[in-house]
């Protein structure tokens, strides 16, 4: 009797466990030539793609902080990713005299690196406003833009939403600057809903400063700006 009741105990602690560790994830199926242990052992495609942008953007940082050097040199904040991709990654970053810099680091290609000529340039205005920063082809038509005196809530190019990085702050924190990407070169504004304290506004932005020449088609968004 006694030997009975310790089984049925066992018995029981072993079906809770198997209940709370739930169902197991049926195995991967192995690809052509490829064994069942390999195939356990292969990671997800969603964190594959994770990992490789990971690192293509921390190999671009290394390459990034070994071009921006001397005067250019990121100041106490470091360089900022504005975006990044398995291909590289484009940065943002104020130097230790105070002067806007960008740069891309790109698996093919050159490292770039530009700096604005003086300290606090743009200048921060009195005023709420939108301020363009960066228009370039790096991971994809990047267009990196500072918000002052007030709160970027969204982005939508047409109406459709479009995602918005928060890349950081700037100018002693009284830039936000944050970044949308589109997949080439995009023409035209987005409209740019920002707070100010209780009132909800809508700004354009435009995604390039060039004027279009020739019959060539690109992309848009909004109004034409040129």
């Amino acid at each position: 009797m006694r030997r009975t009741a310790i089984a049925a105990v066992m018995g029981c602690a072993v079906l809770a466990v198997a209940s709370c560790a739930g169902a197991e994830d049926p195995a991967p199926k192995p690809a052509a030539g490829e064994t069942a242990a390999s195939a356990s052992a292969r990671p997800a495609p969603s964190a594959t793609r994770t990992a490789s942008v990971d690192e293509a953007v921390a190999e671009a940082r290394d390459r990034m902080s070994a071009a921006a050097a001397g005067r250019n040199a990121p100041g106490p904040h470091g360089l900022l990713v504005a975006a990044g991709s398995t291909g590289g990654a484009l940065f943002v970053w104020e130097t230790a005299d105070e002067r806007f810099c960008h740069g891309a680091a790109m698996n093919v290609g050159m490292t770039t690196v530009m700096c604005a000529p003086r300290p606090d340039s743009p200048p921060v205005g009195e005023e709420p406003r939108l301020v363009p920063l960066v228009r370039m082809m790096a991971t994809g038509w990047n267009v990196v833009f500072g918000a002052e005196h007030e709160t970027v809530e969204a982005v939508t190019c047409d109406g459709v939403p479009v995602p918005v990085k928060e890349v950081g702050v700037m100018a002693d924190g009284r830039r936000s600057v944050h970044a949308v990407e589109f997949p080439e070169l995009t023409m035209g504004t987005v409209d740019v809903r920002v707070r100010r304290g209780s009132r909800v506004v809508t700004e354009p932005l435009a995604l390039e400063t060039f004027e279009k020449k020739g019959p060539g088609k690109f992309a848009s968004c909004g109004e034409p700006t040129s």
